[in-house]
Protein backbone atom coordinates (compact mmCIF):
# COMPACT_ATOMS: atom_id res chain seq x y z
CA UNK A 1 0.00 0.00 0.00
CA UNK A 2 0.98 3.43 -0.86
CA UNK A 3 0.19 7.10 -0.73
CA UNK A 4 0.40 9.26 -3.76
CA UNK A 5 0.39 13.12 -2.98
CA UNK A 6 0.08 14.70 -6.31
CA UNK A 7 1.81 18.14 -7.65
CA UNK A 8 -1.88 20.13 -6.28
CA UNK A 9 -0.79 19.73 -2.74
CA UNK A 10 1.00 22.31 -0.85
CA UNK A 11 2.08 21.43 2.63
CA UNK A 12 3.71 23.96 5.50
CA UNK A 13 4.56 21.20 8.09
CA UNK A 14 5.99 18.09 8.76
CA UNK A 15 4.77 15.38 6.78
CA UNK A 16 4.76 11.61 8.41
CA UNK A 17 3.75 8.17 6.62
CA UNK A 18 3.81 4.73 7.89
CA UNK A 19 3.33 3.26 4.06
CA UNK A 20 5.51 3.91 0.83
CA UNK A 21 4.85 7.64 0.12
CA UNK A 22 5.25 9.23 -3.36
CA UNK A 23 5.00 13.09 -3.03
CA UNK A 24 4.69 15.47 -6.16
CA UNK A 25 3.89 18.66 -4.69
CA UNK A 26 5.33 21.76 -2.35
CA UNK A 27 6.23 21.19 1.18
CA UNK A 28 8.22 23.51 3.70
CA UNK A 29 8.69 20.92 6.31
CA UNK A 30 10.27 17.78 6.77
CA UNK A 31 8.84 14.27 5.05
CA UNK A 32 9.78 10.99 6.96
CA UNK A 33 8.08 7.55 5.52
CA UNK A 34 8.74 4.41 7.08
CA UNK A 35 8.74 2.56 3.71
CA UNK A 36 10.00 4.16 0.44
CA UNK A 37 10.06 7.46 -0.61
CA UNK A 38 9.53 9.14 -3.82
CA UNK A 39 10.29 12.59 -4.64
CA UNK A 40 8.77 13.40 -8.11
CA UNK A 41 9.53 15.29 -11.20
CA UNK A 42 7.18 18.10 -10.48
CA UNK A 43 8.10 18.19 -6.18
CA UNK A 44 9.74 21.16 -4.21
CA UNK A 45 10.98 20.90 -0.77
CA UNK A 46 12.46 22.26 1.33
CA UNK A 47 13.21 20.59 4.53
CA UNK A 48 14.38 17.28 5.37
CA UNK A 49 14.15 13.63 4.17
CA UNK A 50 14.03 10.41 6.20
CA UNK A 51 13.56 6.94 4.64
CA UNK A 52 14.47 3.22 4.44
CA UNK A 53 14.50 3.81 0.49
CA UNK A 54 14.71 6.99 -1.77
CA UNK A 55 14.33 7.87 -5.04
CA UNK A 56 14.49 12.15 -6.12
CA UNK A 57 13.61 13.11 -9.17
CA UNK A 58 12.27 16.88 -8.49
CA UNK A 59 14.03 19.95 -5.89
CA UNK A 60 15.33 19.23 -2.13
CA UNK A 61 16.75 22.15 -0.01
CA UNK A 62 17.38 20.46 3.05
CA UNK A 63 19.17 16.85 4.34
CA UNK A 64 18.58 13.43 3.36
CA UNK A 65 18.75 10.22 5.74
CA UNK A 66 18.17 6.79 3.73
CA UNK A 67 19.37 3.50 3.50
CA UNK A 68 19.38 3.61 0.20
CA UNK A 69 18.63 6.40 -2.57
CA UNK A 70 18.54 7.01 -6.41
CA UNK A 71 19.11 10.52 -7.50
CA UNK A 72 17.38 10.76 -11.26
CA UNK A 73 18.91 12.71 -14.13
CA UNK A 74 15.76 15.74 -12.97
CA UNK A 75 16.97 15.84 -9.48
CA UNK A 76 18.51 18.87 -7.94
CA UNK A 77 19.70 18.77 -4.09
CA UNK A 78 20.83 21.27 -1.80
CA UNK A 79 21.99 19.87 1.32
CA UNK A 80 23.69 16.56 2.90
CA UNK A 81 23.00 13.72 2.13
CA UNK A 82 23.61 10.20 4.02
CA UNK A 83 22.90 6.66 3.07
CA UNK A 84 24.45 3.08 3.01
CA UNK A 85 23.65 2.85 -1.13
CA UNK A 86 23.75 5.74 -3.53
CA UNK A 87 23.19 5.37 -7.01
CA UNK A 88 23.63 8.96 -9.00
CA UNK A 89 22.48 9.02 -12.32
CA UNK A 90 24.08 11.25 -15.10
CA UNK A 91 22.29 14.92 -14.94
CA UNK A 92 21.16 14.33 -11.24
CA UNK A 93 22.66 17.58 -9.01
CA UNK A 94 23.91 17.62 -5.69
CA UNK A 95 25.31 20.81 -3.90
CA UNK A 96 26.11 19.48 -0.30
CA UNK A 97 28.05 16.59 1.69
CA UNK A 98 27.59 13.38 0.73
CA UNK A 99 28.00 10.36 3.37
CA UNK A 100 27.86 7.04 1.68
CA UNK A 101 28.30 3.53 3.20
CA UNK A 102 27.91 1.97 6.76
CA UNK A 103 28.74 3.58 9.55
CA UNK A 104 32.06 2.74 11.42
CA UNK A 105 31.86 1.61 15.15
Amino acid sequence: MSSHLSSDIQIEGDLNCSTDLIFDGSIQGNITSKGSLTIGQNASVAGDLKAEKAIIEGKVNGNGDFTSCRLSPTSVISGSVSTVSLQMEEGASLEGQCKVGKAKA
